[in-house]
């Protein structure tokens, strides 16, 4: 038996698509900037500490979380907007609404 002429070229279109479709997704380029920061920097034990609380604060579990060992830091910038409850006569904090989106 021969093959219909037209069944010999669907994997070679299906290649074709593919390849046009790797190609498509290669091209598309990102905005977002992650860098490595080193452990030293003189804000990181801060941050580290205010996720770490944070963490605990909100978390159900009746033991709290500590930070053990860091395996590599990174950094991503952001612009956001926070509207912050304040009240600070009673040492009073609370993050109402945040708005972030990557720069």
């Amino acid at each position: 038996m021969m093959a219909r002429p037209w069944q010999a070229p669907r994997p070679l279109l299906a290649i074709v698509v593919t390849l046009v479709a790797l190609t498509y997704q290669a091209g598309k380029k990102t905005f977002i900037s992650i860098q490595e920061v080193p452990a030293d920097a003189n804000y990181v034990k801060d941050t580290l500490q205010f996720v770490m609380d944070k963490y605990n604060e909100e978390s159900d579990d009746k033991y709290n979380f500590r930070i053990f060992r860091i395996l590599k830091i990174q950094k991503q910038q952001v612009m956001c907007n926070f509207s912050v409850f304040a009240a600070p006569w009673f040492e009073k904090y609370k993050i109402q609404k945040k708005n972030c989106i990557s720069s």
